[in-house]
């Protein structure tokens, strides 16, 4: 609106000076002819120059004042009064017509109404001063004058009405449109609101920082010259530069340490995903680019592309400009916030360097005048109940895309770290129950000798086994032979081996009724969950030392890990363990099946060293040696694999030849020491620890053991 009514007054003046200098020329001319006199062409000049430039002076203090018309028409009236009343000519009534043209322009029908008006009173008293100076030639003439001004100013009228009704038809059109695009502009930018909170929720460090940056940016915008839209518009990148963060992990960007260079890579990720996320957004231009280059550094030092000076978009920089500044001025996981001192020493350090120099100097000058915006951190009812739903949404959604994620593509079970989760999870809701661990028997050769595409189809049958056991069953691919079942319905260690000997019936079954299937052998590993206070990877170690025993017994065999009884609560697990074991070797005869524990090899060294040490009354202790993390999760399963043979060489190197080890589980091992007395079995102990420490000096395992003296049992 205020831009329109500058348009016309612009057009009012030039019109204005335009029929001044017409009739400057006219007079001039006649001037020249003898027809005027130079007193008369000052007079004119002083009636009809000075008006307008009194009303110019007032369009250039304000082009947009509504009341322009006014001086305009009253400042016309006076040249054309003294045109009319001095005028040569009986047609000089018509010079009313040009500032008739130029009134329409307004609309305004009452200016023109009471134009009309002074208008026929000026040339009626011009009638009769042309009559007292004998120069109305005929009553005629006087007739054709007023016919003429009263038709003029009526059809001027007229035009003026029509085109005030269209002006306000369309005006209230365009308000509606205005209206409607306001809310609607209002709406997206809650909605961007809504986004930039769910995004910068995700960081619990950063809460308000995507607004601070979009209103950093608008008002480094204005001072760069930008115009309102312009910086409307930048407001609305800086809200969305860090949309890309949604597809960053949590762990990452809460990770209060030192970041690896793999998580470093994800975090530099962010923007290539937020410019991909916004690509195809054209509500505002560069809002893609806002999010892409707003870590690229004028020196080319940046990041995703390495981009240099003015290759940078200039959106991106001023984006880079108040992200920095916000980031230095704000706590994060990492660090404290820096005084505004510091602030303003990076800034100034960084000019030319990481910022672009326009863009940063504008910052400092705002800050130093303390003209910088104050952002108001507080939303509407709308933007955070908004924020809550969506939050909830994304979060969903990223728990059902880990899952995906983290299902194995051939057996569709869970791999190895969501298994574990989901486990942990179900363990913590149940409290009870077994974990099977399922191992494939003689799986390399099998991959080996018939290929690995039947190696898979054995997996693929193993899994899908494993699911028919239950409808309320949780399976994990923990390794390239090996699965790892909760079965939470399972009361008893009966129902548990109940449940594996079915399962291993009906894996015998397969291999026996179709010939591809003909290798296919399974051992099963149990133990038993007492309480939901139980974590899945202690469950995990117990089965994996019944599975071990399992093996021990030859394929197609499953052993129990039996809970503690409450005598043995306050004992270690190494201690029970080593009772288990104890037990087992001496009631061997007695176990038949899966309970069968003579494993083929540990089982006829025992009875030798056993046998002998019988003949010639002499001791055999046992040892158990276990390894255990500082912390879950510290090692992998090739480091474990390493620190297990570490182990074994410690041992070999402190033991004789008469004495006996072998592994018991993937993280133990029994030694059997013959004709040594306590203070000897001690020495042997610390020799063997000691090796082991020298090999391996990192300190995220420790060695754990515990002996017996197996003659007096």
């Amino acid at each position: 609106m205020a831009s329109q009514v500058k348009r016309i007054n612009r057009c009012l003046m030039l019109g204005w000076i335009a029929i001044v200098l017409v009739l400057l020329v006219s007079y001039i001319i006649e001037v020249v002819k003898g027809d005027r006199d130079i007193p008369y062409l000052l007079t004119f000049l002083a009636v009809t120059v000075i008006p307008w430039v009194i009303v110019g002076l007032i369009y250039l203090k304000d082009p947009e004042t509504p009341n322009l018309r006014y001086y305009f028409t009253f400042g016309f009236f006076i040249m054309y009064a003294f045109v009319l009343l001095t005028g040569s000519t009986i047609m000089v009534f018509v010079y009313i017509l040009p500032m008739l043209s130029l009134m329409i322009l307004y609309h305004d029908p009452h200016l023109v109404l009471w134009s009309g008006i002074l208008a026929m009173i000026f040339n009626i008293v011009a009638l009769f001063v042309w009559k007292e100076c004998d120069m109305l030639r005929e009553a005629k003439d006087h007739e054709i004058q007023v016919a003429l001004v009263f038709l003029c100013f009526l059809g001027c009228f007229l035009a003026t009405n029509i085109y005030d009704n269209i002006y306000k038809t369309n005006l209230e059109y365009t308000q509606a449109i205005n209206l409607q695009n306001e809310q609607m502009r209002e709406m997206t930018m809650q909605t961007i609101m809504t986004i930039a909170n769910t995004i910068d929720a995700k960081d619990e460090y950063t809460r308000g920082h995507s607004r601070r940056v979009a209103e950093y940016a608008a008002a480094i915008a204005k001072e760069l010259g930008y115009d309102d839209k312009q910086a409307g518009d930048m407001r609305f990148i800086g809200l969305l530069h860090d949309i890309g963060k949604i597809g960053v992990p949590d762990s990452v960007l809460n990770k209060p340490g030192r970041l690896s260079d793999e998580e470093y890579q994800l975090m530099k990720d962010h923007t290539v995903i937020g410019a991909e996320i916004l690509k195809d957004i054209s509500m505002v231009t560069d809002l893609n680019v806002g999010a892409k280059y707003h870590h690229e550094h004028y020196d080319g030092t940046g990041y995703p592309d390495g981009l240099k000076g003015e290759d940078i978009p200039e959106v991106a920089r001023i984006i880079g400009v108040a992200d920095a500044y916000d980031a230095m001025s704000s706590n994060r996981v990492y660090r404290k916030h820096l005084e505004p001192e510091k602030v303003m020493q990076e800034l100034k350090k960084g000019a030319g360097r990481q910022f672009d120099p326009r863009a940063c100097n504008a910052m400092i000058r705002m800050i130093e005048e303390g003209r910088l915006p104050v952002v108001d951190m507080e939303d509407s009812r709308e933007v955070k109940q908004a924020s809550q739903i969506l939050s909830r949404v994304i979060d969903k959604a990223e728990e059902l895309a880990v899952e995906d994620l983290q299902l194995d593509d051939l057996t569709g079970t869970f791999r190895r770290a969501q298994g574990k989760y989901v486990i942990q999870e179900q363990i913590n809701t149940y409290g009870k129950g077994s974990i099977f661990i399922v191992d494939l028997d003689g799986f390399k050769k099998v991959n080996d000798t018939e290929g690995f595409m039947v190696g898979d189809m054995y997996l693929k049958a193993v899994a899908d086994q494993l699911r028919e056991l239950s409808a309320n069953i949780y399976v994990a691919r923990f390794g390239a032979d090996e699965f790892i079942a909760y079965l939470p319905d399972t009361e008893t260690a009966e129902d548990a081996e109940s449940i594996a000997d079915y399962f291993i019936s009906q894996i015998r079954d397969i291999a026996s009724c179709d010939e591809k299937y003909s290798k296919l052998s399974v051992c099963v590993g149990i133990t038993q969950i007492a309480t939901e206070k139980d974590r899945v990877m202690v469950a995990y170690e117990n089965a994996n030392k019944a599975l071990y025993v399992a093996k021990q017994c030859g394929t197609g065999s499953y052993f129990c890990h039996r809970l503690q009884d409450e005598e043995e609560q306050s004992a270690s697990s190494e201690s029970v363990d080593l009772k288990q074991l104890t037990e087992a070797l001496k009631k061997r005869d007695n176990y038949k099946g899966a309970y069968n524990v003579a494993y083929p090899e540990f089982g006829r060294i025992f009875d030798l060293i056993s046998n002998l040490a019988e003949r010639n009354d002499q001791q055999v202790h046992i040892i158990l040696f276990t390894v255990r993390e500082i912390e879950e999760g510290g090692i992998t399963t090739e480091e474990r694999d390493t620190i297990m043979d570490l182990l074994e060489k410690a041992i070999v190197s402190s033991i004789r030849s008469v004495d006996a080890t072998t592994r018991y589980s993937n993280v133990q091992r029994v030694v059997l020491l013959m004709n040594l007395n306590e203070e000897q079995t001690r020495q042997v102990i610390n020799r063997i620890m000691s090796d082991f420490y020298r090999m391996y000096d990192r300190k995220d395992v420790e060695i754990h053991y515990d002996s017996a003296d197996l003659s007096r049992c």
